[in-house]
C-alpha cells in the first residue's frame, strides 16, 4: 500500500521511464500503484493510457481516456492520445472528431492539428489536411514528419515539384529517416528522371547505411543490362564493408544471373572467408536452395551444426522439392519441437499427405484448423480425398483470415484454379458469391474468377467477355492477367494463356 503522495510519484516516474525504455507491462504495473494511491490523477492516468497505446491494446487505452474525461473535460492531452488511439484502430472519422476537440479545449496545443492532419490525410481530405499540417509547422517547423505528410500527398496528388521540395526538407531534417528516402525514390520515378533516381539511391545508402538501397540499385542496373556496372559498384562496397553478407550476396546473384556460376560460387566461397558468421550461411544456403543444389545444401547445413527454425526449414523445402518427403516429414517434426506454430504443423501436414497418409495429415491439423496455412493444407488433404464440400469450407477460411495480400492472392488463384479442375461451374460460382468482398482487391480477384469460370465451363467467348469487362482498358486487363497467370493451373491457366494469345499481343496493344 502506498502511503503518501511522494510514493505515488516516485512510482508514476518509473512508469515513464519504462513506458520511454518500451518495458510497457512493468509501466502498467507501477503506474497501476500510483492511480491506487491517487485515482483522479489525470497525468496518471494519461501515463496508463499512453503505456496500452504503445502495447498494441488501443480499446484499454480508450477505457482509460474516458474515465480520465469524466475527471476532466477539455484536456488537450486526452482528446489528441485519444484521437492517436483511433487513428491507429483505423477509425480515422473518430480520430478526425477527438482531434477537433483537443483543438477546441487548447488551440495552442499543435499535436492536435498534426492528428487531425492525419485523419484528414487517411481520408483523402488532402486539403483540409494540408492546412491542419501548415499550422502545426508554424508552431512545430522542425518536425520532419509532417514535411513527409505533405509531400506524401503532393505525390498522390500528382504534384511532383512540390512534393520533391516537402520531402527533400524532411530529409534535410532527418537524414536517416528511410521512409522519406523512400518517397522521394517514388517522386523521382514517377518524374521517370532515372539519372537522379540512381544518384538517391547512394545518397539514401550515404545516409542510412541500409543496404536496401544498394540492392534497388543494382537490380535496377541489372533490369537495363549494366551488369558490368552493377558488378563494379558491389566490388567497391565489398572492399568498404569486407564482412558484409548482403554485398556477396548481391554480387554473386549478378554473376548468376549471366549463367557465370562459377563465379558465383567463388563469391560465396569469398564470403565464408571473410565472413563465416550465421547471416553469411544462411545467404549461401539460400542461393543453393534457388539453384536447386538439395544435395549439396542438406550437407552443407548438417556440417554447419545449425538447427534454428530458419535453417530447418531451408532444409525442409530442399527436402520437399528433391521429392524426399520422408526426409521433410521428420524435418518438420523437429521444427514443431522447436515451436509448435500453426505454419509448423502445416509444413508437418503437408509432407503427411504428399505421403499418402490423408486421415494422419488431416488429424495432425485439426488443433489450428482456423489458421490460414493450416486451412489451406487441409483444404489441399480433402481434394485429395475428394471431399469438395469440405475443401471449399477450408479453402474459405484460409482465403479469409489471411492477413498476407500474396497468400490471399495465391490462395485465390491457385485454390479456385483447383476446384475448376475437380467440381462444376454452378459450385464454384457459389463458392466466390460466398467470399467476403470488403477487401478490393479480393473484390477483384473474384470477378476475374467468376470470368475465368465462365470461361472453363460457359464456353471461351462468354469468359472472354466478362473478363474484358473487368476494365474499360484492354490494356489493363492485359496486365493483370499477365500478372496472374503463372498462379493459376490446369483448365484455368488453359482458359488464360488462349486469352493471352488472342487479345494480348503486342499488335492488339497498339490498335
Amino acid at each position: 500500500m502506498i502511503s503518501n503522495k511522494d510514493d505515488a510519484e516516485e512510482y508514476a516516474t518509473r512508469a515513464k521511464n519504462a513506458v520511454n525504455s518500451g518495458d510497457y507491462d512493468s509501466a502498467i504495473s507501477d503506474i497501476e500503484k500510483a492511480i491506487k494511491a491517487s485515482p483522479r490523477s489525470v497525468p496518471y492516468h494519461l501515463i496508463k493510457a499512453d503505456a496500452l497505446y504503445r502495447k498494441g491494446d488501443y480499446e484499454s487505452a480508450l477505457d482509460v481516456l474516458n474515465f480520465a474525461e469524466n475527471i476532466e473535460k477539455n484536456n488537450p492531452e486526452i482528446h489528441s492520445l485519444k484521437s492517436i488511439c483511433y487513428g491507429s484502430m483505423g477509425k480515422f472519422n473518430d480520430s478526425k472528431t477527438e482531434a477537433a476537440k483537443a483543438i477546441k479545449a487548447d488551440p495552442s496545443y499543435p499535436f492536435a492539428y498534426y492528428n487531425r492532419a492525419k485523419a484528414e490525410q487517411y481520408l483523402e481530405e488532402y486539403d483540409l489536411a494540408k492546412k491542419d499540417l501548415q499550422k502545426y509547422l508554424e508552431m512545430q517547423p522542425n518536425d520532419p514528419d509532417a514535411y513527409l505528410d505533405l509531400a506524401d500527398m503532393e505525390y498522390h496528388e500528382g504534384d511532383y515539384k512540390k512534393a520533391l521540395q516537402n520531402v527533400n526538407t524532411a530529409i534535410k531534417k532527418d537524414k536517416e529517416n528511410t521512409d522519406a528516402h523512400d518517397l522521394k525514390l517514388n517522386i523521382l520515378l514517377a518524374q521517370k528522371d532515372i539519372e537522379s533516381y540512381l544518384k538517391e539511391l547512394l545518397e539514401a545508402f550515404k545516409d542510412t547505411e541500409d543496404f536496401k538501397y544498394v540492392g534497388t540499385l543494382v537490380e535496377t542496373l541489372k533490369s537495363v543490362g549494366s551488369f558490368d556496372t552493377a558488378e563494379d559498384i558491389l566490388k567497391e562496397f565489398i572492399k568498404i564493408y569486407k564482412e558484409e553478407p548482403f554485398l556477396y550476396d548481391a554480387l554473386a546473384r549478378v554473376y548468376y544471373d549471366q549463367n557465370r556460376k562459377d563465379d558465383a560460387y567463388k563469391t560465396y566461397e569469398d564470403l565464408l572467408k571473410a565472413n563465416a558468421d550465421r547471416e553469411a550461411k544462411i545467404y549461401w544456403f539460400d542461393f543453393l536452395l534457388d539453384d536447386g543444389s538439395y544435395d549439396r545444401l542438406i550437407d552443407e547445413i548438417d556440417k554447419s551444426g545449425l538447427k534454428d527454425d530458419e535453417v530447418l526449414e531451408i532444409k525442409y523445402l530442399a527436402e520437399d522439392q528433391k521429392g524426399d518427403h520422408n526426409a521433410a516429414l521428420h524435418t518438420a517434426e523437429e521444427l514443431m519441437e522447436l515451436d509448435r506454430t500453426p505454419y509448423n504443423v502445416s509444413l508437418y501436414g503437408s509432407q503427411l499427405r504428399k505421403l499418402g497418409k490423408i486421415d494422419e495429415s488431416i488429424k495432425a491439423m485439426s488443433e489450428f484448423d482456423e489458421d490460414p496455412d493450416v486451412a489451406y493444407e487441409l483444404f489441399l488433404s480433402y481434394m485429395d480425398r475428394d471431399d469438395v464440400g469440405s475443401a471449399s469450407r477450408y479453402l474459405k477460411i484460409a482465403i479469409e483470415n489471411s492477413e498476407d495480400d500474396e497468400d490471399i492472392i495465391s490462395n485465390v488463384l491457385e485454390g479456385v484454379s483447383k476446384l475448376m479442375d475437380n467440381s462444376d461451374f454452378q459450385s464454384v460460382n457459389s463458392f466466390l458469391d460466398g467470399l467476403d468482398k470488403e477487401n478490393d482487391d479480393l473484390s477483384i480477384l473474384t470477378d476475374a474468377m467468376h470470368a475465368i469460370n465462365s470461361g472453363v465451363f460457359e464456353g471461351y467467348e462468354k469468359g472472354k467477355e466478362k473478363l474484358l469487362g473487368i476494365d474499360e482498358h484492354r490494356e489493363e486487363v492485359c496486365e493483370f492477367v499477365n500478372n496472374i497467370v503463372q498462379l493459376t493451373e490446369g483448365k484455368a491457366k488453359v482458359f488464360l494463356e488462349k486469352f493471352i494469345e488472342e487479345n494480348c499481343s503486342e499488335e492488339d496493344e497498339e490498335d
